[in-house]
């Protein structure tokens, strides 16, 4: 009998030195999140880009030796975004038990579908739609981020309006140019979907805003109008739960009434915003929302759950299955795909990716484990909070707000008697390095009808009331010493 070969495996030959790798690590982490707020950001150094890069081992440097690296070079230089003074981006800064999750859900190495993975999943979207006021009967599924959440929103949109078969013909064979519109507080993300999806950019129509970053829909109205009248095809308006700029609502039961009138598909990015629908005092915000014919959420933003979680629901559970399944369907499996309450909320069929994991599971941990009213109180704690940081600026004679503070993000400038426009924003990109040599994006900037100014936006649940005075002293302490210049 001839020799086997020797046999490998991934698995530990010491199950206890792993345990132990693992304890450590865990102890690590929860120490890192522990002392968060004391935790610096370090540029990235020489020594820890020479540990880092190497050439692709052959044997391989082992378990403990690659964590080491993690511990003492890329940990420390990382972005601390989930530091309590972090206002810059819409990130999310995630939760210890959110960590957790994570790890024994990889540990399981679970796939969609497999045991109670379905239903699971078919709870969890239930809660979705009835946090955010959406009808029960509307079907949705995970995805990987806002991005990806308003592309699979839109690719149903085009599909279901498409006035060919768009799974047999495509683009190439529609008689008439299909436009849609959205404000020009959109976020970019959602060219790249129209993009993809083979309309082209200039398809969309930028439409104006007014003072408060909302759609204007006299506007809106005209364009779609010049648009039939030149022959084209209206098919789809987007509008914003949440602009990422100001944190702006658009009219959601304006556009609803608008698409019904016009028979086109509401498309709402509600990345973040959404989640106003879980105040009490705030959800007004989202009046009309429930109305949409497909929304996109983030979990990982304002919910504080790990990367990368969204979601997308969308009304028509058959025009969203239809995007997705029959025209690259395995002909072995044709036969049975039978328009079953089952079939329409299987995510295998709802979106691109076949192989999934289980976003879903992680969301059904974290909602289980601090409910509904936990949330709401760090929605409505967000917002509470920039309205006090916004407070505080309207006290100062050198600062002023710039745009309306509609929810969780207030835009504003140092000002000084006697600057010019170009002056004030050199001083005020100036007010933000300082800051950024501080902490890294603590805030952010932004341009809004060509005038620059400085932006916070709160989605953290770390941050406190006094991170905002501390933030106002040193903003004030940095434009005082920097406009000395201009005496």
């Amino acid at each position: 009998m001839s020799s086997q070969p020797e046999e490998v495996t991934l698995d530990p030959e010491d199950w206890d030195e792993m345990t132990a790798l693992g304890h450590r690590m865990l102890d690590d982490a929860m120490e890192y999140l522990k002392t968060i707020r004391e935790q610096p950001y370090l540029p990235l150094s020489e020594e820890a880009k020479n540990s880092i890069i190497t050439q692709l081992p052959n044997k391989g440097d082992g378990e403990a030796k690659v964590y080491d690296v993690f511990k003492e070079h890329i940990v420390p230089h990382s972005v601390k975004w989930i530091k309590p003074n972090f206002w810059g981006f819409v990130i999310g800064t995630g939760s210890p038990f959110g960590m957790l999750t994570d790890m024994v859900i990889s540990g399981t190495n679970s796939s969609a579908g497999a045991g109670p993975m379905t239903f699971i999943n078919n709870l969890t979207i239930d809660w979705i739609k009835e946090m955010l006021e959406y009808p029960q009967e509307a079907g949705g599924v995970f995805v990987n981020g806002g991005s990806e959440a308003n592309f699979t929103g839109l690719a149903v949109a085009r599909n279901a309006k498409a006035e060919v078969d768009m799974k047999a013909e495509g683009m190439q064979d529609v008689p008439r140019k299909m436009t849609l519109y959205c404000s020009e507080e959109a976020h970019h993300c959602l060219e790249r979907s129209v993009e993809l999806l083979g309309l082209g950019n200039d398809a969309i129509r930028w439409i104006k805003t007014d003072n408060s970053g909302r759609i204007v829909i006299d506007a809106l109205e005209d364009s779609i109008n010049e648009d039939r009248k030149q022959g084209y095809h209206p098919f789809c308006v987007i509008g914003n739960a949440g602009t990422v700029h100001t944190g702006a609502f658009d009219d959601l039961n304006g556009l609803a009434d608008l698409c019904e009138r016009e028979d086109m598909w509401l498309h709402v990015d509600g990345a973040f915003g959404a989640w106003v629908k879980l105040s009490e005092k705030h959800k007004h915000l989202a009046d009309g929302l429930e109305r949409a014919d497909s929304l996109a959420v983030d979990f990982h933003k304002w919910m504080d759950m790990p990367f990368t979680l969204a979601c997308t629901l969308v009304r028509d559970r058959e025009a969203h299955f239809r995007t997705f399944v029959y025209g690259h369907t395995a002909e072995y499996a044709r036969g049975v795909l039978e328009l079953s309450d089952d079939l329409l909320r299987n995510p295998h069929h709802l979106c691109l990716a076949l192989s999934k994991p289980v976003p879903w599971l992680k969301t059904y941990m974290l909602l289980r484990a601090y409910g509904r009213e936990r949330y709401s109180k760090l929605v409505e704690q967000n917002i509470d909070q920039i309205h006090y940081l916004a407070e505080l600026i309207e006290k100062e004679p050198n600062m002023e707000i710039t745009a309306p503070v509609a929810s969780n993000i207030v835009c504003f400038r140092y000002i000084k008697d006697g600057l010019s426009e170009a002056d004030v924003e050199k001083l005020n990109r100036m007010i933000l390095d300082e800051l950024w040599k501080i902490n890294l994006w603590m805030i952010s900037d932004t341009k809004i009808k060509g005038r620059y100014m400085l932006r916070a936006c709160n989605v953290n649940h770390r941050s406190r009331y006094s991170d905002f005075d501390i933030l106002m002293e040193r903003i004030k302490s940095i434009g005082k010493t920097l406009t000395k210049e201009y005496t």
